[in-house]
């Protein structure tokens, strides 16, 4: 691949308006040194630094690699447009920010994708990087694409722009890839085809060409085979003990605000609740604790190597956590700060207790997140919430009469089975939640109430059901906006437009990445942000390459429809999908009789 000097980042930053989110340099950040080390990789995260620099896993696996003697990891992130111009206009590539060095030149570009609206992003990237955006155009001379993270749990709509893909938890697998690449690299001219043969067989490793999709004449799609003996027939999903992973030590410190300006420590990983809807929750199983010693030397380091004040507890459900207020006591006690505050995500409802909410008053309050996803007691059994109106009502009591004068309270439209009855029970329950709030707080009780579309996702329950269509989630957002009108409460919803199209991404096959592809072309980018995605670019992106968007989003598919995703196994058994896919057809009926496991295989 080629090898050319540092670009001079500093001539272009005078002319963003952003220039600290590309000078590098930050606290804690490793700039090794190039010609020393044996392989490189750039771990690329496909939306802007704010987002990207908050995000835990990129610290992960950058100090893994950065362990390594012989291998370098360095950061690029989506650069905002004025960048991008001002890349092309100066005939520059995007970089790396600790080596300045293109993206061309490393041995390997490492995308982690979280959410699917980062779709356009990869390949502006990889344009900008001067990276060929289809994998079959790549050859020797350029770098090795893997991508990774929780959306890829069906690779096929960005399957055709990486190499090779990590289905799950990449903190083993990365290194034992990048040791692989070092080896076959220098010991072959040959060495591309040599590393994907080479990698295809190890487990949680998808190489999409050695795979062949197939469709029928009607349009609906056949399956899946291998084209090639090294390529399993499946691929199954890598998962990690996280205790023995204990990391970051050395947060880096972004150089600007971002999202999420906190150190973080992940202290469980999975939830076993079940809600049917969250694939986190079925893919991430089974459940893995970190143990309390553990927490606190993550948090301890954490905190003396950033100087931050705050400190997030991260987990899909943290108050799950075994004696979750002790350890929170334990943390806040090792830091010997009286600043210091310690923050959990959104809490379970049922979860909230006197106790916990005793360790969180000891650090200075924000406010409290939860969840109840569904506002009437139907729906929630239909998504398997388990909570019921009195469980969040006491627990406002609680968090209100323990001092917090904000809550923030979550729920989706769109749900199946949702009836209008259920939209308008958010209004009633919020306005509820709101009156207990004002008993203990007066006129300062403020309440925030965040609504989403609901995406069906892969490997969930609800993988068959449809999304609802955007006329029906619009007038669903007016009865909120309508019976939402205390100025207390502030009620956020987002766009259905963009709740479509990563639907598209969420369920697609891999014809879907030709409309991925001429989107980008069109000119998409940024698509998680509001003011930059451009819905009606993606429609004509669709039309024109015949990817059938309601084809792939609205519609009910048939229990023994073949699924994109089919050959990616994740820790649940399909029958156990299908079985709570059936009990939740029976709870919306009100049906409690029992469903016998001893029908469904896989």
């Amino acid at each position: 691949m080629a090898q050319n000097q540092p670009i001079n980042v500093d001539a272009l930053l005078a002319r963003v308006n952003s220039p600290a989110h590309y000078a590098g340099g930050e606290w804690n950040s490793c700039n090794k040194d190039w010609d020393a080390v044996a392989v490189r990789l750039c771990l690329a995260f496909p939306d802007t630094y704010e987002i990207g620099m908050s995000n835990l896993g990129i610290q992960i696996l950058c100090e893994i690699v950065n362990e390594m003697p012989d291998a370098l990891c360095d950061r690029a992130f989506t650069p905002w447009p004025d960048m991008a111009k001002v890349l092309r206009e100066t005939g520059n590539h995007l970089f790396g920010l600790e080596s300045r060095r293109p993206l061309r030149d490393f041995d390997a570009v490492g995308f982690s994708i979280p959410y699917e609206l980062g779709a356009s992003n990869i390949l502006e990237m990889l344009d900008l990087g001067g990276i060929p955006v289809l994998a079959a155009e790549r050859g020797a001379d350029d770098p090795i694409v893997i991508g990774g993270g929780a959306s890829l749990v069906n690779p096929e709509p960005l399957a055709d722009f990486y190499d090779l893909i990590v289905i799950g938890e990449g903190e083993e697998i990365l290194p034992a890839l990048l040791a692989e690449l070092r080896d076959l690299r220098s010991a072959s001219p040959d060495w591309r085809p040599a590393f994907l043969k080479s990698a295809a067989p190890r487990e949680g490793v998808y190489v999409p060409a050695f795979y062949q999709p197939a469709y029928r004449p009607d349009y609906s799609y056949a399956g899946i085979a291998s084209r090639d003996p090294a390529a399993p027939p499946e691929i199954r999903r890598l998962h990690v003990d996280i205790d023995h992973h204990v990391r970051p030590l050395n947060p880096l410190v972004a150089s600007t605000e971002t999202v999420f300006d906190r150190a973080s420590v992940e202290i469980h990983r999975g939830c076993a609740r079940g809600c049917r809807f969250c694939q986190a929750g079925f893919v991430d199983r089974p459940v893995r604790t970190r143990s309390p010693e553990n927490v606190r030397r993550l948090a301890d380091s954490a905190l003396a190597a950033t100087g931050h004040r705050d400190l997030t507890l991260l987990s899909l459900s943290a108050a799950d956590y075994r004696d979750v207020d002790d350890l929170i006591g334990a943390v806040r006690r090792d830091a010997d700060n009286p600043h210091l505050r310690v923050n959990i995500p959104s809490t379970r409802v049922d979860a909230f207790n006197v106790k916990l909410a005793e360790a969180l008053c000891e650090s200075r309050r924000g406010s409290l997140t939860f969840a109840p996803e569904a506002a009437t007691e139907r729906l929630r059994e239909v998504i398997h919430k388990g909570i019921s109106e009195e469980d969040l009502l006491r627990t406002a009591e609680l968090a209100f009469s323990s001092g917090w004068q904000a809550l923030k309270l979550y729920f989706m439209i769109g749900l199946p089975t949702e009836e209008m009855a259920d939209v308008e029970g958010i209004v009633h329950l919020a306005n509820k939640v709101l009156q207990v709030g004002r008993r203990h707080r007066g006129g300062r009780a403020r309440l925030r109430v965040g609504v989403s579309t609901f995406v069906p996702k892969p490997h969930t329950p609800f993988q068959w059901f449809p999304q609802a269509g955007i006329d029906e989630i619009i007038a669903k957002q007016d009865v909120l906006k309508r019976g939402l009108r205390d100025r207390a409460i502030k009620l956020n919803w987002n766009d259905p437009e963009h709740s479509s199209i990563e639907a598209l991404l969420s369920l697609g096959d891999r014809r879907v990445g030709r409309a991925v592809k001429r989107a980008w072309e069109l000119g998409a980018k940024l698509d998680s942000w509001d003011e930059w995605h451009e819905p009606e670019i993606w429609k004509q992106a669709c039309r024109e390459t015949g990817v059938d968007l309601d084809w792939f989003i609205h519609r009910l598919r048939p229990e023994d429809e073949v699924l994109p995703w089919d050959h990616v196994r994740i820790h649940t058994k399909p029958w156990v999908l299908r079985w709570e896919y059936d009990r939740a057809l029976a709870d919306a009926r009100g049906d409690q009789q029992a469903i016998p496991t001893a029908a469904y295989t896989d």
